[in-house]
């Protein structure tokens, strides 16, 4: 992914960003710009994003005193279910066990 899609998203992940706006940033059409990706990155550009999201959200979670449900639209997505699913996608375990993951091991030191 060129340099100015790349900030652009790092700047943006917390709103909808359209695949169509990162392809024109890049200077490539769509689906170009998804197969270039895919091909690029081994994953493709939503998983990439979602990944980012999910990262903040943990980042979130361990840092602040958020309920699950605000830190879900604070991280860029739009609504609980989806953000829950993703969350167990990409972690492999819910947000709620992250948490308590954490909050445990921060109880040990």
């Amino acid at each position: 992914m060129q340099v100015l899609a790349f900030h652009y998203v790092m700047k943006n992940f917390k709103k909808d960003i359209p695949l169509d706006i990162v392809a024109e940033l890049a200077n490539m059409n769509p689906s170009s710009f998804s197969r270039y990706f895919s091909n690029y990155h081994k994953k493709t550009f939503t998983k990439f994003l979602n990944q980012i999201r999910i990262g903040y959200a943990c980042k979130l979670l361990i840092e602040n005193n958020q309920n699950i449900g605000s830190i879900c639209y604070e991280s860029g997505f739009n609504n609980i279910s989806n953000f829950n699913r993703i969350f167990r996608e990409i972690k492999k375990m819910t947000p709620s066990e992250f948490l308590d993951l954490h909050t445990l091991k921060d109880s040990f030191t």
